[in-house]
């Protein structure tokens, strides 16, 4: 990323953090959860329709881990806020319902619950 870090922090040193899920896996951060989402997309190659995941969290403290996608943080640091899943086309950004990608893949409430209480309780390791 060769943007310069005022491009992408706000002035609370926050940002937004998107991961775009499934093969050739990209993340970038933004000002706001669209530009982070828009970016990541576009950073992936526009191709079909991609899960995206938006953490919102402290810019130096948060990050993203090689080829699983997942979110990371500085260990003691400020714990990342989960923003949300959407499926992201070249065209639109929407919540991710039920069965979007297949029949298994949880819908935003429940991936939201589910990496919400992953988050917890790698805090409290």
């Amino acid at each position: 990323m060769s943007k310069d870090v005022a491009d992408f922090v706000l002035p609370n040193g926050f940002c937004f953090l998107a991961v775009t899920l499934g093969d050739y896996g990209m993340w970038r951060k933004a000002r706001d959860p669209i530009t982070a989402i828009r970016d990541a997309f576009r950073a992936r190659g526009n191709r079909g329709s991609v899960p995206v995941a938006v953490y919102y969290g402290k810019h130096e403290e948060l990050g993203c881990s090689g080829f699983s996608g997942s979110v990371t943080w500085t260990e003691g640091g400020t714990m990342p806020a989960v923003v949300g899943i959407y499926k992201v086309t070249e065209r639109s950004i929407k919540p991710l319902q039920r069965g979007d990608f297949n029949e298994d893949h949880d819908d935003i409430f429940d991936w939201m619950n589910d990496m919400i209480g992953e988050i917890e309780r790698r805090y409290q390791q």
